[in-house]
């Protein structure tokens, strides 16, 4: 995912920079050495609302010479949202900094949170982190926090700014003594400081018991500056004493009493921008109308006492909290254009593609048909780029408290688990909505959104009976299908053809994307486009169109990282496309770092299938190029991953295909047999199995030949290399078939696949001498490389291991004494000897455990 993808999308700029500070501000660098001022370290800031806490770091962080990446909390943040203004955060110092880092946009979180840190940390310097929790506790977070400091990378210095305190541990700073805690003791104004505040609002302290006043303060800050303005505005005097004695906020009292030293006219103007806590010009505007002034804002912001604006290009505004919690409480009976202006809002929003706050304001309007529209089209949009928790968080707002409303509400959840890939909550949760189905007079819908669920969490596990079995109920009479919209449908199928893909069943391919392309288009258009195109790419390549399959995944994967698809709607077919692709192009290096990104996308998101194919073509490449032992310890290693999903699936056979490529470059057949038995038919299966056919029946060869179609470009290419194949002796008729191949493969993208006709080398130079391409030119170049890698990197063996050889070598394996070996062999221990010594020699091993190594990594036992 791009930087912009991620900060363009529900990101407040201003909560990812330092507050800026009013031309009124008191300076406070006096208390600049209460930091800590090492790295690492930390330094907490705790004291309640009104203590000038962010605005002391904002100034700290300001005369400072560390880069300061600041976050600033709001109480309905996610962790992603969390995730997403630190990364815009970095990018405001570094705009090229997520270029050459992992796409962190959609990570697990906590995986998310080490990777973040680890390449903060890979950064050279020192730095500033700020966390500024605001006014209350984040629930979303909390699970979080330990994590977020215990990472907090040794070059980063880490400030956190609290109104109590938390409830993480901060051990790892003050193990070291960098760590540095300043509290209401060190914030309180001084006698000199309260003096200052009062003389700059021109308040006698020699008048009218001003000076007592101020000394119910006691040096909160916020109480003396909001008296000194009352004072000054010839309020008067407040209620702050008896306000305390009664347990009553009286920074609450004040706020309402600075609020009301304005005009009617500013203070309706006020009072209606108090709806939002954050807004810029745009806002402002569509909120006050005809009464919005640019002037008013900046005048207010100047003073900075209710209002402070941002540094950042495109300023935004934000409402003290106290002021903010103050302004809320007041009515706004009179605002007949309050729905009105909270409808605007949140189609604003929308364009913005801030669906949380969207919502929001669509639901606070009270117009139901607009939040229940608003609600359909985000939930897909949300699901669509991964934001399950917005999803989550939203359902409860999905219905009423009918039987109707709390199947809406169960609904949505299920869908925010799934595209969370919180594959076994969504299962339970589907499985719960079957339950219902049988009581619910819309039994039908509920169980089929069940099987949608379950076809895409099936498939995600690689379990894929269970995957068509969810599929044809979900799928079922679609042809008067009236439940489920155009979109949803062709996701559905898209599934179908992913899988589809994967078993190289070609018809059914076919046939999911002329059914996708046949529905009518309604439902997301941009979604669906893209899912077609998805399809398309698959379909392309299945009929070995490379070059075309390339260019339409290419721009398939394009549109996601645009719209932010991901997960289960993320491009993970387009990639595996392309990265084909790439391979029949020999394009090798583009297309290892093509599924190295897979396979992270596909471990990220939980989508096995897709990994582990990614992982497996690595290795086949692996093995192509002659690296026989690491292909076998890769494979090796796939297994044993694959004994850790513990949930049922079928995708043994995708690890078989490399091991069944790896025991056909080395000659062990009856291995090879054995694997391609339990494997379903796959293209590579059906190859194998037409060479047996042809090797036990060679009279009836040419007939099966002619027999084999020829309606797309690979079973073209595919038949004509089978006539090449058995015409090798016939070099004339041979190389009228191979022209014809190559001329196909020259305008389809084909190379890998000429490359790896090895037996056709001799036959493939004449061609390419007869008719010298650049295409043919460089296609004998690329199989001559390959041929001499294979030569000299195969790992065999310069010297063969004699029968008897290869017979002591896996007796070796038992550990059994060498007397015994020699014994059970009914040979003398000097023979014995002899050929230990050959043996260790052919191995360049140094004994029986060294040498018993080397034969597994060759698979020679």
């Amino acid at each position: 995912m791009s930087t912009h993808n991620i900060t363009s999308s529900g990101v407040s700029l201003s909560r990812s920079q330092p507050p800026a500070l009013a031309a009124s501000f008191l300076s406070r660098k006096h208390l600049f050495n209460l930091f800590e001022s090492n790295v690492p370290g930390a330094t907490l800031v705790i004291a309640p609302a009104g203590f000038g806490k962010t605005t002391l770091v904002a100034q700290w962080v300001k005369e400072n010479d560390r880069p300061t990446f600041w976050y600033t909390a709001d109480v309905t943040d996610t962790i992603q949202d969390f995730q997403a203004h630190v990364i815009a955060a970095i990018s405001a110092h570094f705009p090229n900094f997520f270029i050459n880092v992992d796409q962190l946009e959609h990570f697990e979180p906590g995986e998310s949170i080490k990777l973040l840190a680890a390449a903060v940390g890979r950064l050279d310097g020192e730095y500033n982190f700020v966390i500024d929790a605001g006014p209350a506790d984040n629930n979303n977070l909390a699970p979080y926090a330990q994590l977020i400091i215990d990472n907090v990378p040794s070059n980063s210095h880490l400030v956190i700014i609290r109104r109590n305190s938390p409830m993480t541990s901060l051990a790892r700073y003050a193990a070291i003594g960098n760590l540095s805690v300043i509290t209401t003791a060190e914030l309180k104004f001084s006698k000199e400081e309260v003096e200052f505040i009062a003389a700059i609002n021109g308040v006698d302290l020699t008048e009218n018991g001003n000076a007592q006043e101020l000394a119910m303060c006691e040096g909160w800050p916020a109480a003396v500056q909001l008296i000194c303005r009352n004072i000054a505005k010839g309020n008067s005097h407040t209620t702050f004493l008896a306000a305390s004695a009664a347990n009553v906020n009286p920074l609450g009292i004040l706020a309402i009493e600075s609020y009301n030293t304005f005009s009617q006219a500013t203070r309706e103007k006020l009072r209606k921008l108090a709806i939002i806590e954050e807004f810029d010009l745009e806002i402002a505007s569509l909120i006050l109308g005809r009464d919005y002034s640019e002037e008013l804002l900046n005048r207010i912001a100047m003073d900075g006492l209710l209002v402070t604006a941002s540094t950042t290009v495109n300023r935004t505004y934000r409402f003290n909290p106290i002021i903010y919690e103050a302004l809320t409480q007041i009515p706004l009976e009179d605002w007949d254009q309050k729905q009105v202006v909270q409808e605007k809002l949140a189609e604003l929003f929308v364009q913005r593609g801030e669906l949380s706050k969207a919502l929001h304001f669509a639901y606070e309007s009270g117009n139901k048909e607009q939040f229940a529209k608003m609600f359909r089209s985000s939930v897909r949009q949300m699901a669509s780029i991964g934001r399950g928790d917005l999803l989550i968080k939203w359902a409860d707002f999905a219905g009423d408290a009918s039987a109707h409303g709390e199947v809406m509400k169960k609904s949505i959840r299920v869908v925010g688990h799934l595209v969370s890939s919180d594959f076994k909550s969504a299962e339970a949760l589907a499985t719960e909505l079957e339950y219902i189905a049988g009581l619910s007079p819309e039994g039908k819908l509920l169980y089929r959104i069940s099987a949608m669920v379950k076809a895409n969490v099936y498939f995600a596990r690689g379990d894929f009976e269970r995957t068509t079995q969810c599929l044809d109920i979900a799928l079922l009479n679609l042809e008067s299908d009236s439940e489920l919209d155009s979109t949803d449908l062709r996701a559905l199928l898209r599934l179908r053809a992913r899988q589809a893909f994967l078993h190289d069943d070609f018809t059914a391919l076919a046939d999911a994307y002329a059914t996708a392309t046949s529905l009518p288009p309604d439902g997301d258009h941009q979604l669906s486009s893209y899912q077609l195109l998805c399809m398309q790419s698959m379909l392309l390549y299945s009929e070995g169109q490379y070059l075309q399959a390339a260019e339409i995944s290419h721009i398939a994967i394009s549109q996601a990282l645009q719209a932010g698809y991901v997960g289960i709607n993320g491009p993970l077919d387009a990639m595996m496309v392309l990265a084909r692709a790439q391979l029949e192009a020999s394009d090798l290096d583009n297309c290892i770092q093509t599924l190295n990104v897979l396979m992270t996308e596909g471990s990220r998101w939980k989508i096995w299938p897709w990994f582990l194919m990614a992982q497996g073509t690595i290795t086949r490449i692996h093995i192509s190029q002659g690296a026989i032992s690491a292909g076998s310890e890769a494979i090796t290693s796939q297994r044993a991953f694959l004994r850790t999903l513990y949930t049922p699936n079928q995708l043994s056979w995708i690890i078989d295909m490399s091991e069944v490529f790896l025991r056909l470059t080395t000659s062990d057949w009856s291995r090879a047999e054995e694997l391609i038995k339990r494997m379903p038919r796959i293209d590579l299966v059906r190859q194998i199995e037409a060479n047996v056919q042809f090797s036990k029946d060679p009279k009836k060869v040419a007939a099966m030949i002619d027999a084999l179609p020829e309606r797309t470009v690979r079973e073209k290419i595919n038949k004509w290399l089978s006539e090449v194949s058995i015409n090798l002796k016939n070099e004339n008729v041979a190389l009228k078939s191979l022209n014809k191949a190559l001329a196909l493969g020259a305008e389809n993208g084909y190379y890998e696949y000429f490359i790896r006709q090895s037996a056709m080398y001799p036959l493939i130079v004449k061609a390419a001498a007869a008719k010298p391409t650049i295409y043919l030119e460089g296609l004998v170049q690329a199989m001559t490389e390959r041929l001499h890698t294979i030569n000299s990197d195969s790992g065999e063996l310069e010297e063969k291991l004699t029968q008897r050889e290869l017979e002591i070598l896996k007796h070796l394996t038992t550990g059994n004494p060498i007397s015994a070996i020699a014994k059970s062999l009914h040979i003398s221990q000097n023979t014995m000897k002899t050929h230990l010594r050959n043996t260790y020699r052919k191995l360049e091993a140094d004994g029986r455990y060294s040498a018993v190594e080397k034969a597994k990594k060759l698979l020679l036992i």
